[in-house]
C-alpha cells in the first residue's frame, strides 16, 4: 500500500517525497524519498512536486541517497521482508540523538516493534517494522553531530558469502570507501561498512578502529552499506543468498 508506506517514511521517519514515475502500461509505481537536513543537506528549492520535470531533475543528479519503493498494482502478494534463513536483505536503518525518546514517539504514533531498545542483550539500539514489515533500525548517532533533524536514512544492510568478493565489487569496482570494520569471531559474525563519500573526504583513520570508526560513521548524514559475513559461509560449496527476487520471496528488488 503506497499510501501507507509514504506515510509512515514521510511523517514517522521525516523523509521527503522527492519523485514519482507510473508506469500504467505495465501495472507498477516508483516512489522515491530522501532525508534532508537543515543544517548538513538542506533541500534545493527547485525540487519540484513528484513526478514533475524538476522531481526527475533533482533524482537523477542529486548527491545523496534515495529509497526507491515500488508498488505493484492491484497485487495481493504478501511481500517478503527477509531475516529468514538463506535471506540476503537484512533491514534499513536511521540514525537519531536519541534511541530511547525517538522510539517512544514512533509507539506513540502507532509503529510496531521487532525489538524495543531496552530488549534483547543490545541495548540502546531497536528495529521498528514499516507497513510490509520490513525491520527498520534506529541507532544513535555520534555525540556531537552537526545534523538537525530527528531522524536520517543512514545505512542499508545486506549479507554476504564472501566478503573478500563483496569488497573488491563495492570498494574497488564501485569506487566505495571501507570506512568501518568489526568483527565478532565469539559470534561467528564480521561487519563492513562502506561509502560513497563526498570528493576530498578522506578515510585517515584505521577501519578496524572501533571508536574512531564508529564516530565517522554515526555522524554521516549520507547512508552507508552495511555488508554482514556469517563466518563459514565462504566455505560452503553451492551456498547463495536469496536476493529478495525469487518467487515467493520477493521483497528487496
Amino acid at each position: 500500500d503506497p499510501e501507507a508506506s509514504l506515510e509512515f517514511y514521510t511523517k514517522r521517519m521525516g523523509m521527503t517525497h522527492v519523485d514519482t514515475y507510473h508506469f500504467d502500461e505495465l501495472g507498477f509505481s516508483l516512489y522515491f524519498l530522501q532525508s534532508f537536513d537543515d543544517a548538513v543537506a538542506p533541500r534545493p528549492a527547485d525540487v519540484g512536486e513528484p513526478g514533475s520535470s524538476a522531481a526527475h531533475a533533482h533524482l537523477w543528479s542529486t548527491p545523496g541517497a534515495v529509497l526507491e519503493l515500488t508498488h505493484n498494482h492491484g497485487s495481493e502478494e504478501e511481500y517478503h521482508p527477509g531475516n529468514a534463513d538463506g535471506d540476503g536483505f537484512g533491514h534499513v536503518a536511521f540514525n537519531c540523538d536519541d534511541v530511547y525518546a525517538s522510539c517512544a514517539k514512533l509507539e506513540e504514533g502507532g509503529v510496531s516493534f521487532r525489538k524495543k531498545p531496552d530488549e534483547g542483550r543490545m541495548k540502546g539500539l531497536a528495529f521498528a517494522l514499516d507497513p510490509d514489515g520490513y525491520w527498520v533500525e534506529i541507532v544513535k548517532r555520534s555525540d556531537g553531530s552537526e545534523i538537525a533533524d530527528e531522524f536520517n536514512l543512514s545505512q542499508t544492510m545486506l549479507r554476504v558469502r564472501d566478503p573478500q568478493a563483496s569488497l573488491a565489487f563495492y570498494r574497488d569496482g564501485l569506487g566505495m570507501s571501507l570506512v568501518r570494520e568489526s568483527h565478532y569471531p565469539e559470534a561467528s559474525f564480521s561487519l563492513y561498512f562502506l561509502a560513497s563519500l563526498p570528493e576530498g573526504t578522506e578515510v585517515d583513520y584505521d577501519p578496524t578502529d572501533r571508536e574512531a570508526s564508529k564516530a565517522f560513521v554515526g555522524a554521516l548524514h549520507a547512508p552507508v552499506l552495511e555488508l554482514t559475513h556469517n563466518h563459514g559461509t565462504e566455505k560452503e560449496e553451492g551456498f547463495a543468498y536469496k536476493n529478495g527476487n525469487e518467487d515467493g520471496a520477493r521483497g528487496f528488488g
